[in-house]
């Protein structure tokens, strides 16, 4: 299985994008680009195998990228995330995209909408699989180097 990630939009407020599992198309957030920098950075644009782990911070199934021997960065999953402030270098999905506050007494951004439920429809759409492949893709638009 292939999933395509095609990121349109680098904010303060994040990285913005759209991610395709077969028929289904969800939002995605992810922080804004910072030279692939841990735990701050959105992942270079690529090819990425996905495995089927578990996102042990929130206790649930989730897919991780297997990134390379050489890459400074590991531990990125695809989880529940409405804003790049509930992100450490990760994939959070929404159905549709808003503004909001990552939480109380913090300032309004730019958002992913209903992300559990964005989780939820990916989970299915996986179907289960072991592993499956992430291509992620930038717009022409967006200056980006890996």
């Amino acid at each position: 299985m292939i999933v395509y990630l095609e990121r349109w939009a680098d904010s303060p407020d994040g990285m913005f994008g759209t991610l395709k599992v077969g028929n289904l198309e969800l939002s995605t957030v992810e922080r804004p680009w910072k030279n692939n920098k841990p735990s701050e950075s959105a992942i270079p644009p690529g090819k990425y195998p996905l495995k089927l782990g578990r996102y042990n911070k929130g206790g649930y199934a989730a897919y991780e990228l297997v990134m390379p021997a050489d890459s400074p960065r590991d531990l990125i999953k695809i989880h529940k995330a409405n804003t790049m402030d509930q992100l450490l270098g990760c994939i959070g999905v929404g159905i549709g995209r808003g503004y909001m506050s990552p939480k109380a007494g913090l300032p309004k951004r730019w958002a992913v909408t209903d992300s559990g439920e964005a989780f939820k429809k990916f989970m299915q759409a996986m179907d289960g699989v072991k592993e499956a492949t992430l291509v992620i893709t930038v717009r022409d638009s967006l200056k980006i180097e890996a």
